[in-house]
């Protein structure tokens, strides 16, 4: 409603909107959309955003801004950094791998190895399935090991590794284990149907 009147006013006289009144609210929300897409937007992306906010609300523009969009943009980039805060806090996976705590002692650097999703990568760092937890999903991996062994079971493999999907993925992300060490763990994995 406030953003239809300020357009309102736009439209009649040129007027801006104040933007300190509506500010914290539009940043939320394009927070929670961006983050729909990527937890970690490059600057580009985080211009392109603040750029399409101005075209599409004119009377958002900042007067005395070169492009009428740069606070937005630093804005969003300070948001967006407070948002995975809170969602590590709350134990989401996928930016909760790279707070200084599960980093190793001497990579405790806020830079320094920050795991996220390539382009494209929709599971990147999934959380177990409901009802599980590492120690049960770590004994499925157990049985998951006698099940190989056994002829005409790729059934049961398949549904087995579909199980432990995410924890098979945390321990590539959050473990870094070698090719020889994932081999032993997982050997269902190297299977031509896997």
């Amino acid at each position: 409603m406030v953003l239809k009147k300020g357009m309102g006013a736009y439209k009649k006289d040129g007027s801006l909107l104040n933007v300190q009144t509506v500010k914290r609210d539009v940043n939320e929300h394009l927070v929670k959309a961006i983050h729909t897409y990527t937890s970690y937007p490059s600057g580009i992306q985080v211009a392109s955003v603040a750029e399409a906010l101005i075209q599409k609300y004119p009377c958002l523009k900042e007067l005395g801004s070169f492009s009428g969009f740069y606070g937005w943009q630093m804005s969003l980039k300070y948001k967006m950094a407070d948002y995975r805060r809170r969602l590590s806090k709350f134990g989401f996976p996928e930016v909760a791998c790279n707070t200084l705590q599960k980093k190793n002692p001497e990579d405790r650097k806020l830079a320094k190895n920050v795991k996220k999703p390539r382009k494209a990568e929709v599971n990147y760092l999934p959380p177990y399935p409901a009802g599980e937890n590492q120690d049960s999903l770590d004994q499925e991996r157990v049985q998951l090991l006698t099940e190989v062994k056994k002829r005409d079971n790729a059934v049961v493999v398949k549904e087995k590794m579909s199980k432990t999907f995410a924890f098979r993925r945390h321990e590539v992300v959050e473990l870094c284990p070698t090719v020889a060490e994932f081999k032993d763990r997982w050997p269902a994995l190297f299977d031509i149907l896997q």
